[in-house]
């Protein structure tokens, strides 16, 4: 890895510098569940310190990419000192993933929602595309970015799931459920379809992004083809 990814440099140093800092909060942190004592000042501002690289960590990842931005990067963005970094992360690719999990995590709340009113095969193909479309609108690209495929970015495995998994595997369940009332076809790999659907949405949006398509156009030409592909 480059020394941008992984900060292998300075993370010793930066650890020194923050050992004092991470061992008086620590235990702080932990007490803080429900019914416990207030936070104590020092876990407010650890708290305090990652909010605001996970804020600047979106921006720079949605704004340059992820090899584009390095550590000190987001730091600065964030006004704190660059050995707070590695208090919060391993490195580069750690951060990212916690970028990524947080976008897959609001991206369900919205996807939880449309499904609510879904009671068909059409209807939920459908659902999940307005919710996926609704969240990219006020999340401007967050979804291209937190989408990138984590594979590329490490020579190891890194265990743990990115955003295209998890989604993934929401569009898997819901074929399952779908395959179990006969709407979808019994030889579908739901998991399989689950990956090639992702792929289809993201490039697909990024088309009709680029050539100004109309939105409930695009929403139903994608529907009438994952329909079709998917039932018997």
């Amino acid at each position: 890895m480059t020394m941008e990814e992984t900060g292998s440099r300075t993370r010793e140093a930066a650890e020194a510098a923050i050992l004092d800092e991470s061992s008086q909060e620590e235990p702080a942190l932990q007490a803080s569940g429900a019914g416990a004592a207030p936070l104590s000042g020092g876990a407010k501002r650890k708290l305090e310190s990652r909010r605001k690289l996970m804020e600047a960590a979106r921006k720079l990842f949605v704004e340059r990419g992820y090899h584009e931005t390095r550590p000190q990067d987001i730091s600065r963005e964030a006004g704190v000192g660059h050995g707070t970094f590695y208090l919060h992360f391993e490195d580069k690719l750690d951060c990212f993933l916690a970028f990524t999990d947080e976008a897959a995590d609001e991206l369900h709340e919205f996807v939880e929602r449309h499904m609510a009113l879904a009671h068909s095969l059409e209807e939920g193909i459908r659902e999940l595309l307005i919710a996926v479309f609704e969240y990219s609108d006020s999340n401007p690209g967050v979804l291209g970015a937190a989408l990138t495929d984590i594979d590329v970015l490490s020579t190891g495995g890194v265990g743990r799931r990115g955003p295209v998994d998890r989604w993934a595997e929401v569009w898997a369940e819901l074929m399952e459920k779908w395959k179990s009332t006969g709407e979808v076809s019994a030889e579908v790999d739901t998991r399989m379809a689950g990956y090639l659907i992702v792929g289809a949405i993201k490039q697909g949006g990024a088309y009709g992004f680029r050539r100004k398509l109309d939105r409930k156009k695009m929403i139903d030409s994608m529907t009438w083809l994952f329909v079709r592909a998917l039932k018997k």
